[in-house]
């Protein structure tokens, strides 16, 4: 089950949304002007949720330097100058 709730800020009214991951892990996304912002949100994460095709937020965030390397090695017919 997820909420959306409001919250005051310095700019005026937000509203953030609580939601449960698939490992059933709850989280929160913050900062939506709208309430509406925050229902198409919440409907594009169970959607996601329900195909199979939820990507954690904080697993996006990959370095550049790992995946390099790892890319790099999957092209060993390369010459080195590339």
């Amino acid at each position: 089950m997820a909420t959306i709730e409001p919250y005051e800020t310095f700019a005026g009214k937000r509203y953030q949304v609580r939601y449960r991951k698939p490992d059933r892990s709850q989280t929160k996304t913050r900062g939506f002007k709208t309430k509406r912002d925050a229902e198409l949100f919440l409907a594009s994460v169970e959607v996601s949720r329900t195909r199979g095709e939820f990507i954690d937020a904080s697993a996006a965030k990959a370095l550049i330097g790992p995946l390099g390397a790892q890319g790099l090695a999957r092209t060993a017919r390369l010459k080195p100058s590339t």
